[in-house]
């Protein structure tokens, strides 16, 4: 099954999401070579009546007619077949996009973590851009590079034996040559995705920690690495252009030298008069045109070395596994939670332990805080409990008020985290993440349950002032508690926080507490946290040691 997954995501899996496209760009181009050949064909007849034969231009008036509709027909049909493959080239690199970011959402933020942020990025952008050219061109250009000559070789098999073999010989030496280098090509594409990949998880993590690197001093070494990085990668991007040139010098020396071969052939046959000249003439004009589809091949063969690259890199992130959890936009069902269970939980990050053997029961209107050292799995606890992790045995199940099992108990709930996004945006459009059609009235009562909307209604703008760039005009506790509101305009029955008063001040904090004890009143709350106060005003406490967790009924029991 990993296997079939994999080679769905390679480019021979990813040409069927455009099948029927990619099947109209090749007929209408072998259409479009079909009245090209006819064209050619007629206007050899015409110069060979015209030239030898007497005939008047009056007489070849229906034939120029006739090489003009071919030649307008020609053109046309091959802008289809162009319109045609740039529409597969679209629709495939759109659907790779939205499938992988649908499944980074399936996959959650534990599995995203296991690649370099860079790497997803680079590949998500530069990476689905590098299929749509393999797919509206090179696909359709190596499909003409068959058919164009195919068609070419048989006429000229009607038309003179010689100038087939000399064509039918040195025809194949191209692609063969062309094989060859690609090879080494491949190699030199693969080093340069590499090393785009680190040079954008380089920037990414310098722009992360611009702070820490000027306080440190360290902004000119990080300048000069980013220059060594890009030095590297210009370097690596000019060695495949060097291998193009060398491809495409392949492709014209063979194609002079078996256009050459057949002109000198014709020439001294007509010398002795064992050809016509209708004949010759068609020839020599066909002979260029049986190269024509290799070099358009040529010219598109770097398309396919970089689509392969990429494609490895999307089959990397598609081949990350899934979680259990529930997909975006899913609706909660009409019934709530009441009680959360626990019973002999277990998981582990990839294959180390982290909890094991975890029973605990919540109950709706309850305050439940999670306490332990710094590392010990507090937070943990709670990705499980969001599906964050897959749960390796055991079970956590959630029951309604009459006892009944609640399907896909994360759409009832919600999370805060120690550090809750800001979007650059306004108060109004942060909470709204939540529950994007939600008018004013249901902000204002959101934000009332969070304690936020007094510093809300202070603002110049009120709702509509905006946040600044990850919240910059907003203070840390103002933060916590706009966070706070945006998961409680969900309504969820459940709400986990992961230390919902770290880094306030005791104001703050004191505001945040309050807020949580009122939203306990009814619904289950669980928050990861060290604050002595918000321990104190927990009914149940769970303390989490070496993956196991103790479960306390009271608070006192921790300190004893």
């Amino acid at each position: 099954m990993h296997t079939q997954q994999h080679a769905d995501w390679q480019t021979t899996g990813l040409a069927r999401r455009a099948r029927s496209w990619l099947a109209a760009a090749v007929i209408l181009g072998g259409a479009a070579s079909v009245l090209f050949v006819l064209q050619l064909i007629i206007l050899a007849q015409t110069v060979d009546n015209l030239t030898f034969k007497g005939h008047t231009l009056a007489s070849a008036h229906m034939a120029l007619i006739e090489i003009a509709l071919l030649c307008a027909g020609s053109l046309l049909v091959q802008w289809l077949a162009d319109m045609a493959g740039a529409e597969a080239g679209l629709r495939i690199s759109t659907s790779v996009q939205r499938d992988l970011l649908h499944h980074l959402f399936r996959v959650g933020p534990i599995g995203c973590a296991t690649l370099p942020a860079g790497q997803i990025v680079t590949t998500l952008t530069e990476g689905v851009a590098a299929l749509e050219p393999y797919f509206a061109q090179y696909i359709p250009r190596a499909a003409m590079m068959v058919i164009l000559p195919g068609l070419i070789l048989a006429v000229v098999f009607h038309l003179d034996g010689w100038s087939f073999a000399i064509l039918a010989c040195t025809g194949p030496l191209i692609p063969v040559f062309m094989a060859l280098v690609g090879y080494s090509a491949q190699s030199i594409m693969n080093r340069q995705w590499l090393q785009l990949v680190v040079m954008g998880s380089n920037f990414l993590d310098s722009l992360r920690g611009l702070t820490t690197l000027r306080l440190f001093g360290q902004t000119q070494a990080s300048i000069d690495r980013m220059r060594t990085m890009a030095e590297a990668h210009r370097r690596a991007t000019f060695s495949v252009m060097q291998v193009a040139f060398l491809t495409s010098a392949t492709l014209e020396f063979f194609a002079s030298l078996s256009i050459a071969l057949v002109a000198v052939v014709f020439g001294a046959r007509l010398l002795h008069g064992t050809a016509d000249f209708r004949s010759a003439f068609l020839v020599l004009l066909l002979a260029p045109e049986y190269f024509m589809p290799l070099r358009a091949f040529s010219a598109s063969y770097h398309a396919r070395q970089n689509a392969t690259a990429a494609a490895t890199r999307i089959a990397e992130i598609a081949s990350l596994p899934e979680l259990n959890i529930a997909v975006d936009g899913e609706k909660p069902s009409a019934t709530h939670i009441t009680s959360l269970t626990l019973d002999t939980v277990c998981t582990s990050y990839a294959d180390e332990p982290a909890l094991q053997a975890v029973c605990a029961r919540f109950e709706r209107g309850q305050f439940i805080a999670v306490t332990g050292e710094s590392g010990a799995g507090k937070t943990t606890l709670l990705r499980l409990l969001l599906g964050f992790l897959d749960v390796q045995s055991g079970s956590i199940t959630a029951h309604d008020s009459h006892g009944r099992t609640v399907p896909s108990p994360q759409a009832h709930m919600a999370w805060v985290p120690q550090r809750p996004l800001m979007l650059f945006g306004t108060v109004a459009d942060n909470m709204r993440i939540a529950a994007p059609q939600t008018d004013r009235q249901s902000l204002r009562e959101a934000a009332q349950k969070a304690d936020a909307l007094a510093f809300i209604e202070t603002l110049p703008q009120g709702f509509n002032t905006p946040v600044g760039e990850r919240g910059s005009r907003l203070s840390g506790g103002q933060i916590k508690r706009l966070a706070l509101a945006r998961a409680l305009l969900r309504n969820p029955d459940v709400l986990c926080l992961d230390e919902p008063t770290a880094n306030l001040d005791p104001a703050s904090a004191h505001a945040v507490a309050r807020a949580l004890h009122q939203c306990a009143s009814y619904r289950i709350v669980i928050a990861a946290t060290h604050d002595d106060a918000l321990i104190r005003q927990a009914d149940q406490i769970l303390h989490v040691a070496d993956g196991k967790v103790t479960v306390c009924r009271q608070s006192k029991d921790v300190a004893a």
